[in-house]
């Protein structure tokens, strides 16, 4: 898992040998247990763990199939968030909801699913909404920064690259017309 490093600096030891098939990154989820989304800090993590990120946009444990499974008692309301290595970081606008011993969020179907909205979240279809790329540094905020020092010293390269907005394994023009350019702006908002 990619998440060892600032900003994350999560030392869980999840790895693989290989990708399981449709899985198109790492993902990194952190739950916070808090009486509401405002207390929801860094101080009410309960736990995080690496998982996988589908390309159907599910999220699943790193066998490929599994829903991710944290053996923990919430006492309050259970928020998630949610890392990607090269897009703005997202946390649930609204608790999650424990069916039948499950909890389940669907970031995708409003802006508002997500704390600030479309300031760190973007409409990817129409009505569907998802992370934003582009934050190639990594530090919250998509600006000049990750056009130069990360897409342009890695433009024309391939392998699991920050400037690769696109998930593609290649580091090209789409990258930054696509997906930076359309992101310029945005700031994360989960709360710190």
């Amino acid at each position: 898992q990619p998440y060892n490093s600032t900003p994350w600096s999560y030392s869980g030891t999840e790895s693989v040998v290989s990708m399981p098939a449709d899985v198109v990154d790492w993902i990194l989820l952190e739950l916070r247990d808090a009486s509401d989304i405002g207390s929801a800090t860094p101080a009410t993590i309960l736990v995080r763990q690496a998982a996988f990120l589908k390309a159907d946009g599910s999220i699943v444990d790193i066998d490929g199939v599994s829903l991710p499974y944290f053996p923990y008692s919430v006492v309050s309301q259970l928020f998630v968030v949610v890392w990607q290595r090269n897009h703005l970081g997202i946390i649930s606008h609204f608790p999650l909801i424990e069916t039948a011993g499950i909890y389940d969020y669907n970031f995708a179907t409003q802006a508002d699913q997500v704390l600030g909205s479309l300031t760190g979240y973007k409409e990817i279809a129409p009505g569907i909404y998802g992370m934003a790329g582009g934050d190639g540094n990594a530090d919250g905020t998509i600006d000049l920064q990750d056009k130069t020092i990360t897409w342009e010293v890695q433009s024309g390269n391939t392998g699991y690259l920050m400037g690769d907005y696109n998930l593609d394994s290649q580091v090209t023009n789409k990258d930054k017309n696509d997906i930076w350019i359309n992101n310029e702006t945005k700031t994360e908002q989960v709360p710190d």
